[in-house]
């Protein structure tokens, strides 16, 4: 079941949207609002740390915003070309075709150990402009070192394209020359990701062992399965995986890489971004991380006393 559900009040003129209470720049919470829309209820804001990548003005990869400067992506989306002129980033859209402002980027960090494989595969973007808060663009939560998801968790992905999925009308492309279905650009989706035991992986992708290899999951990795929604699509590329802890959203990890959407069977390979807090501190020397003792004490603290302050703000206004 999703965190988070549309609720639309009917009035005699028809239907008015309810929107919760703002978190601007409050990292880890959504500011859901709802909308009819050509007769359909369209959520937004559900996403808004959701970033799309964008070479030459083609997406080829997401990513997260965790702060006012910075995106976090994966490094193997840089392949093509290490010129920070050639990207921009776009941020505050629910569908890909709207008109959302892009930024352009005045600084890309590859992790110094990546070597085109899975391990280190993690990205830092320092955007030319600082951003502007918004209902639908909001920091996502860095877990600390010691903020890892369990053996079990339920997360969340979120993703441009799609390809045969259950439960989602728009239908995929087909190639005349293979006959094979494509994934179509088309607005966010979110899929379910349960994370699993690495020994999992190991097992699953045996095959792609180098000699004298015996694990194939490194530290810095997470193995999930994918409980419902879209198919993984290579072009998921830095997606954020997020988990929701006391009402805050928390990335876990990144996309890193796995196999075509017809591949189901296999789980996907996450970079895990807890293994990574002093590498990102060293690069952006203000980000604060979120530890567990945090969410389980202040998170009710915090939220109460801002409940409050708005309610009081509430009433002098009246």
């Amino acid at each position: 079941m999703r965190p988070w559900k549309c609720q639309l009040e009917k009035q005699n003129s028809g239907f008015r949207q309810v929107t919760v209470l703002p978190w601007f720049g409050v990292c880890g919470q959504t500011n859901v609002t709802c909308r009819v829309v050509k007769g359909k209820v369209v959520e937004e804001g559900k996403w808004p740390w959701h970033v799309s990548i964008l070479f030459l003005g083609m997406y080829i990869c997401s990513g997260s915003i965790f702060h006012e400067h910075w995106v976090l992506t994966a490094a193997h989306c840089f392949q093509r070309s290490k010129n920070h002129s050639e990207y921009t980033v776009r941020m505050g859209a629910q569908q890909f075709s709207s008109n959302a402002a892009q930024h352009p980027i005045s600084l890309i960090v590859i992790h110094e150990n990546f070597t085109n494989l899975a391990s280190q595969d993690i990205a830092l973007l320092r955007l030319q402009h600082p951003i502007s808060w918004s209902h639908n663009i909001q920091p996502i939560c860095l877990p600390d070192a010691q903020n890892k998801p369990s053996i079990g968790s339920m997360c969340w992905m979120v993703g441009q394209y799609l390809s045969l999925s259950s439960g989602v009308t728009s239908s995929p492309k087909t190639t005349a020359s293979s006959g094979v279905q494509m994934p179509t650009l088309n607005n966010l989706q979110e899929v379910v990701v349960k994370i699993v035991n690495k020994d999992i992986c190991n097992q699953k992708y045996q095959f792609l062992l180098k000699k004298g290899q015996q694990n194939f999951m490194g530290t810095d990795m997470l193995c999930g399965n994918l409980e419902r929604g879209m198919k993984f699509c290579k072009v998921n590329s830095g997606s954020p995986l997020v988990c929701q802890v006391n009402k805050t959203w928390i990335q876990v990890g990144l996309v890193s890489w796995g196999f075509s959407c017809g591949r189901s069977h296999l789980p996907s390979i996450y970079t895990s971004t807890s293994s990574f807090t002093r590498w990102i501190k060293n690069q952006v020397s203000d980000v604060k991380f979120t530890s567990q003792a945090c969410l389980a004490f202040l998170s009710p603290v915090i939220l109460t006393g801002y409940i409050l302050l708005v309610s009081l703000g509430s009433l002098w206004l009246l």
